[in-house]
């Protein structure tokens, strides 16, 4: 983007704590007219994060520091910046209900200027093939299959020039009530409303966010606007291989179930940690160990040893006296551990119930991962503090977009906009 041009201004919808967020905050490219998001603990975090942003652009992150550690008060530490610095945070679930109050809230804040995109993505419970099969018996009244038209509505209002739809891998492959596929419908109802819509499954590994997380992304633009290649042509320009789990743990102190440590055990020895996650006045957060029953530990011990040997332990291999479900015919891999070597698999919000599906990679430590340790392999850098209670946190991370990709996907976008005579 060229000295002089105005940023893009954008609308966050279904915004979490701010994954996708944090990608379009790179550089200043973006001015975030407003974030909608529906879970308060999420928006506590994204509220926070604009006082992390206004302290750093201020040159004075201590206070910031100071909160996060716990030597001073929310209170105290939202005394000191400007009111109107969280404002642009509306805590409100999108509905028909809502949807009125939601457009007086962003046309107040555009006032006269237009608006050039909209990004974010609906709950994607309803489509994961796991959540299919949990939801099946509801899935007439689920109404979370049809949040995407409330993305419509907005495109209809507002005209942006782009927008950015994300979701899980599951909406290639959903049918809906009349059992038809329910993502070329989605895509001829964008068309409609004006836009030509380009969609892939991106694997955000392969652009350096330590885990396998495919994840399909629908890119819109207005159909009046003439471009000359695909914005998947300028994302893919952004690859970027993956360190393994062992390089991103490597600074984090060994810590037993129960336990907690606020000290990096060793400098930053990493060029992806330092460019990604840590910078040297960063402070250790949020890296304690739940604790675990004994049974659970035994387990746990069972199922890394059979992880080093290169075999996934499923349910059924665990003798009998340490099982506590019934169930031995489906979900069969509810135990897993990370692997030194390799990236994670997916992280999902179902680390905020149980760490059954992430068990730490180091025999020693023998527990399920922190939020930092979460946090890390989700691509957020160490500076990000997710409020109030652990499981919180742990819903907070496994909802979001890896900030790693989506920095790449902002920048993407800007590169794609730069075809564009009067953008440049």
């Amino acid at each position: 983007m060229k000295e002089g041009v105005d940023m893009l201004n954008i609308v966050d919808l279904f915004s979490g704590a701010g994954g996708l967020t944090e990608g379009f905050r790179y550089k200043g490219y973006y001015n975030f007219i407003c974030h909608i998001e529906m879970d308060k603990d999420a928006c506590s975090s994204l509220e926070l994060r604009n006082v992390y942003y206004y302290l750093k652009k201020k040159n004075n992150l201590s206070p910031y520091y100071e909160y996060i550690q716990g030597k001073i008060s929310r209170d105290d530490l939202y005394s000191i910046i400007p009111r109107d610095l969280t404002k642009n945070i509306l805590n409100k679930e999108i509905s028909n209900d809502t949807i009125p109050s939601i457009f007086e809230f962003i046309d107040q804040r555009l006032s006269n200027n237009e608006l050039d995109g909209i990004i974010g993505g609906p709950p994607c419970q309803a489509y994961s093939i796991i959540g299919r099969a949990n939801n099946k018996s509801k899935k007439s009244t689920d109404k979370r299959i049809y949040l995407y038209k409330y993305y419509l509505d907005f495109l209809e209002k507002y005209k942006p020039k782009f927008f950015v739809f994300e979701n899980v891998k599951g909406l290639l492959s959903f049918k809906d009530l009349s059992g038809e596929l329910l993502l070329p419908k989605i895509i001829c109802e964008f068309n409609k409303c004006g836009y030509e819509v380009d969609h892939q499954i991106v694997d955000a590994s392969n652009y350096g966010v330590v885990q396998k997380r495919e994840r399909l992304i629908l890119v819109g633009k207005r159909k009046d606007l003439v471009f000359n290649n695909s914005f998947f042509d300028f994302l893919a320009t952004y690859v970027e291989d993956a360190p393994t789990i062992k390089e991103l743990f490597e600074d984090l102190p060994g810590i037993k179930p129960g336990e907690s440590s606020k000290k990096y055990c060793c400098d930053v020895s990493s060029q992806f940690i330092e460019k990604y996650i840590r910078k040297e006045n960063n402070i250790l957060t949020q890296h304690a160990a739940r604790p675990h029953n004994e049974n659970d530990l035994k387990i746990y011990n069972l199922v890394l040893k059979a992880k080093k040997k290169g075999k996934n332990f499923r349910y059924t291999d665990i003798p009998e006296e340490l099982r506590t479900h019934s169930n031995t015919i489906s979900f069969l891999d509810r135990y897993k551990a990370l692997d030194y070597n390799s990236v994670s698999h997916t992280v999902v919000a179902h680390i905020a119930k149980d760490g059954h599906y992430y068990i730490h990679p180091d025999l020693r430590q023998n527990r399920s991962i922190t939020v930092r340790e979460a946090a890390r392999i989700q691509g957020f850098p160490d500076d990000f503090y997710f409020e109030n209670s652990r499981t919180a946190a742990f819903k907070q991370i496994g909802n979001a977009v890896p900030p790693i990709l989506s920095k790449k996907i902002a920048m993407a976008i800007i590169d794609f906009l730069g075809e564009l005579n009067n953008f440049m």
